[in-house]
């Protein structure tokens, strides 16, 4: 059974216009300080960062795409193009021939290492430098609840229709 769309008040539309201003500029910031200091993308920063976390500096591919939760023909035509680049190298799995290992190269980590800095002083500039210590609380648990949230399309265990009561298919498999 539908139910009627839930719209924004005029609060939660100012608020939710704010949220995607800030989320336009803390990725232009970003992506233009990584261009400018490492050309690097946003993207190739977040695939070098997995990597450089990792046991070995390398992660089988499905596990590289579940950290970044991106799809796996988006996380592998960046790897492709990351590959060409020098930053990544990719193998067949020893133990499993149809897994594909990931790893990161010598001249990854050096670009990764060089574009820390400046990415990480971006990041505080434009997110931290003005947050007070109770605004970080809120701020995390805010996105702690945005990031658990599991009922809508793109995660893994969405079956249903948003427009459906939120409780309706709690008990279902789908």
């Amino acid at each position: 059974m539908a139910t009627e769309a839930r719209w924004l008040n005029d609060e939660e539309q100012a608020v939710w216009r704010l949220i995607l201003a800030g989320m336009r500029k803390i990725d232009r910031v970003l992506d233009e300080t990584l261009l400018s200091c490492s050309d690097l993308s946003s993207s190739e920063f977040s695939v070098l960062v997995s990597l450089s976390e990792a046991e070995d500096q390398a992660l089988r591919l499905r596990d590289l795409c579940a950290g970044l939760d991106w799809d796996r023909s988006r996380t592998s035509h960046q790897i492709t193009r990351m590959e060409r680049r020098g930053l990544v190298t990719k193998r067949k799995s020893e133990g499993d021939a149809r897994g594909v290992i990931v790893s990161l190269t010598d001249d990854g980590m050096r670009r990764l290492r060089a574009a820390a800095p400046e990415h990480v002083e971006s990041v505080r500039r434009v997110v931290f430098d003005h947050m007070t210590p109770e605004q970080l609380t809120h701020v995390k648990a805010f996105m702690e609840g945005v990031t658990a949230v599991s009922n809508v399309p793109g995660h893994p265990d969405f079956c249903g229709s948003l427009t459906e009561p939120a409780d309706a298919d709690a008990d279902s498999d789908c």
